[in-house]
């Protein structure tokens, strides 16, 4: 994982639990119950989320059952240790149909005041990888 200088262990073991898929789960008890996560782009996924409750079976949760073998996140950079981190990762996981699961992330965390509680997201995404998976493997 690549990281600027001023990136504490603690936040950079945070974010490296996404590199997993055994703790990506470990990950997403780090945001808080009342999360405001804005997840942008223009594809299905798209929207604004107001809780942890929400955000996991509106997104992640739509994703994960045209996985085999679950997904993580190659961590490319991570830069910010104050209230903000911002993390650019590589999604990693295969299709049910065999093809690559790899859209491009970008995440704009907001920390509570303690700095280990995310408490609001601006993710980025590549629109078009998800909205290929949904149409693709989705049941409809």
């Amino acid at each position: 994982m690549a990281a600027s200088q001023e990136v504490s262990a603690a936040r950079r073991e945070l974010f490296a639990l996404l590199e997993n898929a055994d703790t990506v789960n470990e990950f997403f008890a780090h945001i808080a119950d009342d999360v405001q996560w804005t997840l942008h782009g223009h594809h299905p996924l798209a929207g604004q989320y107001h809780s942890r409750a929400e955000l996991i079976p509106a997104t992640i949760g739509q994703v994960l059952p045209l996985l085999s073998g679950g997904l993580r996140f190659h961590i490319k950079a991570l830069h910010g240790d104050g209230p903000v981190s911002v993390v650019e990762m590589q999604g990693v996981g295969v299709a049910l149909d065999g093809v690559p699961y790899d859209p491009f992330y970008v995440w704009v965390c907001q920390f509570d005041p303690r700095g280990d509680t995310i408490i609001t997201v601006d993710a980025y995404i590549d629109s078009l990888v998800v909205t290929d998976i949904l149409h693709r493997l989705a049941p409809r």
